[in-house]
């Protein structure tokens, strides 16, 4: 017979018992020790996955901007060239009617 803490003896049935449920509560601890190592894996996976997509945006807000600034450049252009072409078009038809 063993005796527990408080003195009291306890039975060879009821050590067994608490050896198996303690023998299946480390298997449990086991599993999910194991499942928290791959949740871990994943979670690490899915952070670098999401940086490359944050990096992508980033550089599509850059891509944007300098489209912008580009489109802002080309509206005065547009309005330049026009009165380029118009000027030429007066031109070339005051030289024609010499």
């Amino acid at each position: 017979m063993i005796q527990d803490d408080y003195g009291n003896l306890v039975d060879g049935a009821t050590v067994t018992t608490l050896t198996q449920r303690l023998d299946q509560g480390d298997q449990r601890m086991t599993r999910i020790e194991g499942s928290i190592s791959e949740n871990t894996q994943l979670t690490q996976q899915l952070a670098t996955s999401t940086a490359e997509i944050v990096e992508f945006f980033a550089a599509m807000k850059g891509a944007l901007k300098v489209l912008n600034w580009i489109g802002k450049l080309a509206r005065p252009l547009a309005a330049i060239a026009t009165l380029a072409a118009s000027v030429a078009g007066l031109w070339a038809v005051m030289r024609g009617h010499k």
